[in-house]
């Protein structure tokens, strides 16, 4: 009987171990130097989900009608990259498949959010996955991807570091998300971790300073002054009062420098940006620098837009106007081809490819978390219900601004790594909400 008992606590224990919530808990680990771990995983869980809203037959809690609305509202937001992409394609009498890849994933974390939003992943006495992430996982994400320098490349030059199949871009965008995220967990659940977590976890906000600036890209930086005052008006001052969060910012900003001051590189290229777009003209051609590039292509992909907003123009059809006299007089010949890979933007590019249906879904692909983030922030009382407002806010803001300057959701890792993590996010957080009111009802 002993022997039996054993045997079943035994697979029960592994049953947990190799789980759906197991899965998405180690999901972020690899985002970095695994290629396709995050499409498996993301295919894998949209297979779970649908196995548990088909088997579903009780419903725990009663949604208020806010609740369902907010579910609703966040489903539409996941498949509307696709419907835009498919409505374009409708009204130009084109099927062009490769526009779907990244918009797919993301419409398969649907029935994940919705899944998760009605409590599967979520284990009565765990902690939600959304605070195991941001404790411990995005730290250890930062740590190995620092540690496995197998999958380090020099690609894109010796001086410049990311992993062998993610571009610089997204590379320091991402590292510097897990450093800001990381650091957030370190002060928000500092009571509750030991002496170790929180070393690992300072440890892993330096290295993903370090990782951010040897990647030689600016791409995600706007955010670190936004994510401070933030953090610092919204958490620190009401919690640790107005000498400890300035000492924190101040040793925060300390270490920052430093590792800026590291890479001249990136300190040319920060200085550079600045003096781009201070000397910007508008009424004639510009140098081949990125900033003032970025600018006149962002200016193109408006004319564009402008000239055939209802059907969009696909991948390429904007070549048709490329030497249009409205873009010639400030367009050289070499930057006018440059966007044939995308505009530098996540909402332009969605745009110019579907017209206003892509301008409304990328911007609702934003707009709509960050809504929910502020709401919660506003109006709860419930002290994790807020730290899930924060987590949302701080990771919708980075990727909106890193959007800003390059394409988020191009390529199917970053769109399945998009569309999970919101998913999770904002599915536990009405999860949460649910259970928050029922209590309170």
């Amino acid at each position: 009987m002993h022997s039996f008992g054993s045997n079943w606590c035994r697979l029960e224990s592994w049953k947990r171990l190799i789980s759906f919530r197991s899965l998405v808990i180690v999901s972020p680990v690899f985002l970095l130097t695994v290629k396709h771990w995050t499409n498996l995983v993301v295919f894998v869980v949209f297979a779970g989900s649908l196995f548990f809203l088909f088997r579903k037959k009780e419903i725990v809690f009663q949604d208020t009608i806010k609740l369902k609305r907010w579910r609703w509202i966040i489903v539409l937001t996941l498949i509307g990259p696709v419907l835009a992409v498919g409505i374009g394609q409708l009204l130009r009498a084109e099927f062009y498949p490769p526009n779907f890849d990244a918009p797919l994933r993301i419409a398969f974390c649907a029935p994940v959010f919705w899944a998760i939003s009605r409590g599967w992943l979520s284990i009565e006495g765990k902690e939600p996955i959304t605070f195991l992430w941001m404790k411990y996982c995005l730290p250890l994400t930062l740590i190995w991807t620092f540690a496995y320098r197998p999958s380090w490349t020099t690609n894109w030059g010796a001086h410049v570091i990311t992993t062998y199949f993610v571009d610089v871009l997204s590379f320091g965008s991402l590292t510097l998300l897990f450093a800001l995220l990381s650091f957030a967990a370190l002060t928000f659940f500092w009571s509750r971790l030991n002496l170790l977590n929180r070393c690992i976890s300072i440890a892993s906000c330096l290295i993903g300073l370090y990782l951010s600036v040897k990647s030689g890209s600016r791409t995600g930086w706007l955010n670190m002054p936004v994510f401070l005052i933030v953090w610092a008006l919204g958490f620190s001052l009401p919690n640790y009062g107005r000498l400890k969060t300035l000492s924190i910012l101040l040793i925060t900003t300390v270490f920052a420098g430093v590792f800026i001051s590291s890479s001249p590189r990136f300190v040319t290229k920060i200085l550079s940006a600045f003096n781009e777009v201070s000397n910007y003209r508008w009424d004639n051609t510009n140098l081949m620098g990125s900033a003032d590039t970025r600018i006149t292509i962002y200016r193109m992909a408006l004319f564009y837009l402008s000239q055939n907003p209802i059907k969009g123009w696909g991948d390429l059809g904007w070549k048709d106007l490329m030497n249009s006299n409205e873009i010639v007089q400030y367009a050289s010949e070499n930057l006018r081809s440059i966007p044939e890979h995308g505009f530098h933007n996540e909402i332009l590019t969605s745009a110019v490819r579907s017209g206003i249906w892509g301008l409304i879904s990328s911007i609702a692909f934003f707009l709509f978390p960050i809504v929910w983030a502020l709401k919660i922030l506003q109006k709860s009382i419930d002290v994790d219900l807020k730290l899930f407002g924060f987590f949302i806010l701080f990771f919708m803001l980075h990727m909106l601004l890193a959007g800003m300057t390059t394409e988020v959701t191009n390529l199917v890792f970053l769109a399945s790594f998009l569309g999970l993590t919101i998913s999770v996010l904002i599915g536990e957080s009405l999860a949460h909400s649910t259970a928050v009111t029922h209590i309170a009802n």
